[in-house]
Formats: structure tokens, C-alpha cells, sequence
């Protein structure tokens, strides 16, 4: 297919297996309308769409289960009420949905009510239809898929680092969209510059949830698969008293629009230590929280499976202390529990590895690196560097947590020894010694470090001895710069 083919509508709808909308026109960027002729409950305004009706996991994240999956429609309108209400097709009732207020922009600026339907008792792997009505008129049908079982082929895509309004945005939804996935594993930064909930409205839903389809318009990813993704510094891009990353409710009243616009598995740890900072007048602290419910703090850090695949997400910013005991035992406790899984994977934004000079320093993930590998970790996926970077296979001894514990800084190296496997090929060598760290930050925003592509000399910094250590090197029979 050309990627300057605009899919016409029938085709559209087809490639999707996707959402029809029945009653809604287009009312301004990212904005929807009723169409003439939808019944109003009394003589007010009907509510103009924000965000149209889009996919999420729910709060389900465990083994797959038949008879136990979820699945949660989403919307967003401005602050104007209406009676809605979900039918799926298998189920037979409809699901009320349940409603909450969110600040839109300054404490004068108008709120948006959040609308979400929790579908569940649903069969693992099969497809459901949906209807989602206002005031009992048929505004939207769709479909969703249900996660898959252990031994079934699955496909997915992973990003990151892109919504903020350019055209590579949409060329990237596009390009996702082609790929037919079942879900999208973002890894972070979702919305700039940060995070909120003003953001998702402009940036991220017209993207991901457009009306059409093409590299200049984005795509309906949301409509057919659900996003999942991970809390990241531009999630919480305020300024705390000594410069530490917090949520300033004061500046941005609709900050962390992370925990009131996805809906993402709530299996994660309650700890102190892994909650996400805010500060800002108790009144409108107060009333993100009741927005976001128990999706606060608990969302950011979390672990879902699907069909053969185990992922384990994680908030990585620069307040996490990934020394700690508590949050260690959880990701041990996860990851031991997920034994059965014959791939796994770990999701978090700050790169414990990579060549770039933007971030190289941010480095404090690495101490958990010997989890990984003690518990047979295959992939890493992180964003934060605006490339694509992959390392080989290698494991990675670390004898103290040197700069980890230094939150709050960017100053966070943890230099140590690498063992790297170079026999790995993924053909005829495809079970590796050690873990495959990848760097998906291109998902939008401006790249970083164009030079670095043709000049292998730039991948190797210093402070990690120029990419090797000397008795690494020397078991090798590569002695000097081994790369």
C-alpha cells in the first residue's frame, strides 16, 4: 500500500475490523458533535467529544483467564452531561459507565468529564462487538480482541517519545497501523511538553484515535487495540523546591494526565517509595486524585501478560529508587511468578544502556540489570533517546549501586563490567547469554544525535571504558577498544 494512500472509508473500517461512527461529525480539531437529529434528555446543549471512544486494558493484568478478561471504553467530553451507556454484543446488558471530573488548563479553565465502561467476564482471545449510545441513540459500534492464551501467535509495536502536534506524529501512527497490531507498548512520554491532560486532547487522541487514516492524519489504533505504556519525565515535568521532577498542580492543574486518561492494570506495588510526587493547593491536588481514583499512584508500576509474552513495566524517573529493597522484592516477586512465560520483556523509559549524549549519565536502572538476567529477561524496551539503539545479548556484574542512589539527578552512572555473548545471531545461535537492551525513542519528537548512525567511534563512551572492560576484552582475544 502507497503510505500517501488516504484508506477511503469502507477499507478503512475493514483493515480495522473497526469503529463505525453512526451519529458524530467532526466539530473542530479533535472535537466531536452529535449530528442533527440526537435526541436531547432536556432542553441543554448535547456534549461535544473531546476524545472519541478508545480502547484500554483495564485493571486486569494477571495470567489470562477465559471468562475473566476486561476491557475498557473510554471517552472524554466537554462539561456538559448526557446519559450514556455500553452494549456488548456477548454480554447481552448494558455497562453504565462510570464518570469523573477532570481541570482542563487553569483552576478558571473549563473541566472535561471522563467517561470508562469496564467490560468484563469476557472469554481470552475473541472478538466482541460494542455499541456505544447517548441518551439512548446509537453513537459509535466496534470491535475489540480480548488478550490472547499461552501458545498463540501475537503481534504488537512499540514506540515512544511522541505525541506533541508535528506531522511525524501521524506518520508514525500510520506506519504502526500498518503493522496490524494487537496492542501498542509505548514506552513513555506520551504528550509533551508535560503530560497534560490538555496535551492528550491536542496531541495524543486526534493522532492515535483520528477520524481517518494516512501518514498526514495518523490512524484508529485506539479504536481496534489498546494502548499500554509507561509513566516517563514528561509524565511529571514540573519543578520541586531543589529542581526535583514533581507534578506542580499550582502551574498545570490538569498535570498527569497519565493517571486519569489510560487504564492500565493496577497490580503494582504500594509503596511510598514509588509514588509519583505532586505538590500544588490541597483543592486541586485533591481533586486529580478523585479523578484519577486508584489508577494514582499504583499505575506506575505495573505487569500484564499476553499470549506467550510476560511484560513488566516500570516507572524509571529520576525520584525512583530502583536500590530499593521493597520495590526489588515486588520485581522479583513478578517476575518469578511469571516463570512460565517463554518470552519476557521489561518496559521503562530512562535507557540503562545506550550511546547517546543526551542521557548517557542517567544510568540508575542498571542495578536492576542482575534481576533480569536471573530471572531469564529477554528483551528491555525504553525510549528517552529520540533513536533506535539495540545492543547484542550481554550480562552485566555490578558491584554497589555507585550513582543509582542519587535521585532526583541526571548524575547516575553505575560503570561496571559487561560480558557480552557475541555468538548470538537470532538464526542458527537463537538462545542468547544474557539480555537484548532496545532504545525506541523515535516515535515522533525531534531525533537526537544524527551523526551517531555512520560513526561507530561515537558508541562508546569512557566512563564504560570505551564500551568494554580490559579482562572482558582480553577473554575475548580482543584486546583494546572491543566494541
Amino acid at each position: 500500500m502507497p503510505t500517501d494512500t488516504v484508506l477511503s472509508r469502507r477499507r478503512l473500517l475493514e483493515a480495522a475490523s473497526g469503529l463505525t461512527f453512526l451519529a458524530l461529525a467532526p466539530n473542530g480539531r479533535g472535537a466531536f458533535a452529535a449530528l442533527p437529529g440526537v435526541a436531547r434528555r432536556t432542553g441543554d446543549p448535547l456534549p461535544v467529544f473531546t476524545a472519541l471512544p478508545y480502547l484500554q486494558p483495564g485493571g486486569n493484568g494477571g495470567p489470562v483467564i477465559d471468562g475473566d478478561e476486561t476491557m475498557v471504553i473510554a471517552w472524554q467530553t466537554n462539561f456538559q452531561p448526557a446519559e450514556f451507556a455500553v452494549q456488548v454484543d456477548s454480554i447481552g446488558k448494558a455497562e453504565i459507565p462510570t464518570r469523573t471530573e477532570r481541570r482542563n488548563g487553569s483552576n478558571e479553565g473549563e473541566a472535561r468529564y471522563n467517561y470508562a465502561a469496564v467490560i468484563g467476564g469476557l472469554k481470552a482471545g475473541t472478538r466482541h462487538g460494542y455499541t456505544v449510545t447517548m441518551n439512548g441513540e446509537r453513537l459509535a459500534e466496534g470491535y475489540f480482541t480480548t488478550r490472547r492464551k499461552r501458545g498463540e501467535p501475537v503481534r504488537f509495536v512499540a514506540f515512544g517519545d511522541n505525541s506533541y502536534g508535528d506531522i511525524s506524529d501521524r506518520m508514525i501512527a500510520f506506519q504502526a497501523y500498518q503493522a496490524r497490531p494487537e496492542f501498542v507498548m509505548n514506552t513513555g512520554d506520551n504528550v509533551y511538553e508535560n503530560g497534560l491532560d490538555d496535551e492528550y486532547a491536542r496531541y495524543f487522541f486526534p493522532v492515535y484515535n483520528a477520524d481517518a487514516v494516512g501518514p498526514r492524519l495518523g490512524a484508529l489504533l485506539l479504536r481496534s487495540v489498546p494502548f499500554y505504556t509507561v509513566i516517563a519525565n514528561h509524565d511529571v515535568h514540573g519543578k520541586g523546591p531543589t529542581a526535583n521532577p514533581v507534578a506542580d498542580f499550582d502551574k498545570n492543574p490538569d498535570s498527569l494526565g497519565y493517571f486519569t486518561a489510560m487504564h492500565l492494570p493496577l497490580n503494582g506495588p504500594e509503596l511510598p517509595t514509588a509514588s509519583t510526587p505532586a505538590i500544588g493547593k490541597a483543592a486541586v491536588v485533591d481533586a486529580f486524585k478523585k479523578a484519577a481514583g486508584p489508577r494514582f499512584p499504583r499505575m506506575a508500576n505495573y505487569s500484564f501478560d499476553y499470549a506467550d509474552a510476560h511484560f513488566l513495566c516500570l516507572d524509571s524517573n529520576l525520584y525512583v529508587d530502583p536500590t530499593d529493597p521493597a520495590l526489588r522484592e515486588w520485581i522479583e516477586a513478578d517476575l518469578r511468578a511469571a516463570a512460565t512465560a517463554p518470552w519476557k520483556f521489561v518496559v521503562y523509559h530512562h535507557p540503562a544502556f545506550n550511546v547517546g549524549d543526551d542521557h548517557y549519565s542517567e544510568q540508575h536502572m542498571r542495578v536492576l540489570s542482575p534481576i533480569f538476567e536471573k530471572h531469564d529477561v529477554d528483551i528491555v524496551l525504553h525510549g528517552h533517546e529520540h533513536t533506535y539503539q539495540r545492543t547484542r545479548p550481554f550480562t552485566f556484574a555490578s558491584s554497589g549501586p555507585a550513582g543509582a542512589k542519587n535521585l532526583n539527578s541526571k548524575n547516575r552512572l553505575v560503570p561496571e563490567v559487561f560480558t557480552v555473548d557475541r555468538a548470538f545471531d537470532g538464526k542458527t545461535r537463537t538462545r542468547a547469554n544474557g539480555v537484548v537492551y532496545v532504545t525506541t525513542g523515535a516515535g515522533g519528537k525531534h531525533l537526537y544525535d544524527p551523526g551517531f548512525t555512520a560513526d561507530p567511534a561515537k558508541w562508546r563512551h569512557p566512563e564504560d571504558e570505551n564500551g568494554c572492560v580490559s579482562r572482558l576484552c582480553q577473554s575475548n582475544g580482543r584486546p583494546g577498544g572491543c566494541g
